[in-house]
């Protein structure tokens, strides 16, 4: 399972400091920051954070993460919103659906530009659906009907996906099938394995799991094309309160220097972003952590800004997710002036 080891232990694990990738290091602060940091669940879309935490990156910037694991994109939102939380990965999506509402949360950094939700069916349900590997996403979907497919929480990007599969081809989400939000992966593992649920919408390497389980297979991978409504949309970006923005513009700074280092640890020396990450997902067998870091490596980022383009596939595709009328603009979801700042002090602007 994901995320066994605590922070501090997979910093001690890893042992890497940024000076061993040729970054330049800040003067040592006199004191550490304090960053109030909501996680969501554990993932490979989040592997600039791993990297800039098992790397080093954060505390040579003086940063200390006191990290909050919140289960959720939603809860991330809220934790954020509420103040609790300075700063926290989350989807572009959740953003953009915040903003709809007025919510104060803004995105300042991209973190993962492909939206990457598996879709895994337990064996016996792809059995009585009669679903075979050689039949069309269409066709796959159509024979969802009357099975029960776990998500995390409603409004969250795997329920988000289930609903767009069905919705873009003239079904109901609400009728046709019966969503279960089990909120984690252990939830959704659990749920498949006990037959309490016919299959579930999350990311490598829950998926992965369950079928070296021998639990279920996955029978749709965005990441592999089998869902053109997901294609090139992107995903996870930093986010944080216009207020945080105002009141603590250094730590901001400091955070997304974090996570463009680590896009050229990514780029320039990907055998070390993969030992970085390896921490984070230690009980998977090696060869299916191989084959998903390498899978999910080609959706990292190479810039920390957003642009507009990024933010209408969005938009397009939340229609279809929500199915309900939604419009944003590139300045509505993301602000720009940290990451400009950050690209500009390191001669990249």
């Amino acid at each position: 399972m994901a995320i066994r080891l605590t922070r501090r232990q997979a910093i001690s694990v890893m042992g890497t400091g940024p000076l061993a990738y040729g970054l330049a290091a800040p003067a040592i602060a006199q004191s550490r920051t304090k960053v109030n940091f909501a996680m969501g669940a554990g993932a490979f879309y989040f592997t600039l954070h791993y990297i800039a935490e098992a790397g080093g990156l954060y505390k040579n910037e003086g940063l200390d993460l006191d990290e909050v694991n919140v289960s959720s994109g939603p809860r991330q939102v809220a934790a954020i919103m509420g103040g609790s939380s300075d700063v926290g990965p989350l989807g572009l999506q959740l953003v953009t659906q915040a903003r709809q509402r007025d919510g104060n949360v803004i995105a300042v950094c991209s973190g993962y530009n492909i939206l990457p939700m598996s879709l895994l069916l337990s064996n016996d349900a792809i059995a009585r659906a009669g679903i075979t590997g050689t039949m069309s996403t269409d066709e796959k979907v159509h024979r969802l009907k009357g099975l029960r497919i776990g998500v995390t929480t409603p409004g969250s990007g795997t329920d988000d996906m289930v609903r767009a599969l069905l919705n873009r081809r003239g079904m109901n989400p609400n009728r046709d099938i019966t969503i279960q939000p089990l909120v984690s992966a252990e939830g959704m593992l659990a749920a498949l394995e006990r037959g309490a649920s016919d299959g579930f919408c999350f990311t490598t390497p829950i998926p992965e799991l369950a079928v070296s389980r021998k639990l279920g297979q996955i029978i749709l991978e965005p990441l592999n094309g089998d869902v053109p409504e997901a294609d090139n949309v992107p995903y996870i970006i930093m986010a944080t309160s216009p207020e945080t923005v105002s009141a603590k513009r250094p730590l901001l700074l400091a955070m997304v220097r974090c996570w463009v280092h680590a896009m050229d640890i990514v780029r320039d020396h990907p055998d070390e972003a993969s030992r970085l990450v390896r921490g984070y997902f230690s009980d998977l067998d090696q060869t299916v952590y191989d084959a998903a870091f390498n899978k999910y490596r080609r959706g990292v980022p190479t810039s920390p800004l957003i642009t507009d383009a990024q933010v209408q596939k969005v938009v397009a595709f939340m229609k279809i997710s929500k199915g309900m009328p939604i419009s944003a603009t590139l300045s509505d979801v993301f602000d720009p002036g940290i990451a400009t700042e950050v690209l500009r002090s390191l001669g990249r602007a």
